[in-house]
């Protein structure tokens, strides 16, 4: 349903950017429409996608400069994978002792040529980046040191990306445990209203059994299992925060898919997000 700008008007307002694998040109037109409404954000939030614009945003950069940052990106500033022989070393000892296929140098070097600050306590607004730490078996917060380091251990996809080593721990993908991070964002900046752009797992928008006649259907019903889970924690915590009196405004756009070999796309998601967004909010 449409949302009044009246009625958010003066109100201490966060964002909170869920995971969803290339999705954040999806979150950065979000973000541009929400100032293009005059909305003022006071506190950002988001896991692997999300922790991305989340990170940029809580750095004072404004949404036509990230529009740019991520308009330039190519494939060969994200893509720096490991020898193949070494990959196919890896599958006869059935990946034992395997971390991932890209080093993930690339895209730390990416961040931190694109942000204007490097160190997470110098974020300009209350900011939360989530990543699951596989060592300590935890979700992790991060609040102190390189904010690329967050970043990137929060997008760090398993078997896609190198597991993320930091303080003597591994990190993989935020999002693996808490899909959008709104507890903690509350609980760092205590808003009136969190806004949440939440991108929807696509197997979880239909119902059915379909997933019985694809391939390696066990692994479609694992990956269908565990984005439930994920989506009942977020549910979980939508219901904590309206108990304790914060509106929860939850925005769920239809956007193109974007990955690694069709970055193009990235335009396409980012102006269908921005649409839905304002028309949300018309």
């Amino acid at each position: 349903m449409p949302v009044s700008i009246e009625s958010l008007h003066g109100k201490k307002i966060g964002l909170v950017m869920s995971s969803g694998f290339f999705g954040f040109y999806a979150h950065a037109g979000c973000l541009k429409a929400l100032h293009t409404c005059g909305l003022k954000v006071q506190g950002f939030g988001g896991s692997s996608a999300g922790a991305i614009i989340a990170a940029f945003a809580a750095s004072g950069m404004d949404p036509e400069a990230i529009e740019r940052i991520l308009y330039s990106i190519k494939k060969d500033d994200i893509w720096d994978p490991e020898p193949v022989h070494r990959t196919l070393f890896a599958a006869l000892k059935f990946f034992k002792g395997w971390h991932g296929r890209l080093q993930g140098k690339k895209i730390n070097h990416l961040l931190q040529n694109c942000l204007p600050i490097h160190d997470i306590e110098k974020f300009a607004y209350p900011c939360v980046i989530s990543g699951t730490n596989i060592t300590l078996r935890k979700r992790e917060i991060f609040t102190r040191g390189s904010i690329a380091d967050a970043v990137q251990a929060s997008c760090t996809v398993p078997w896609l990306f190198r597991f993320k080593h930091m303080d003597e721990s591994l990190y993989i993908d935020g999002g693996f445990v808490d899909k959008a991070p709104l507890t903690a964002l509350a609980d760092s900046m205590q808003p009136e209203v969190m806004i949440v752009h939440y991108l929807k797992s696509e197997n979880l928008r239909s119902t059915g059994n379909g997933f019985i006649e694809k391939l390696f259907s066990p692994q479609k019903a694992w990956s269908l299992a565990m984005n439930i889970a994920r989506h009942e924690h977020y549910l979980l915590q939508k219901r904590f925060l309206e108990e304790r009196g914060i509106q929860v405004i939850e925005l769920i756009p239809r956007v193109s898919r974007v990955d690694p070999r069709h970055l193009e796309q990235g335009r396409t998601a980012f102006e269908e997000a921005y649409a839905q967004v304002m028309r949300q909010f018309c």
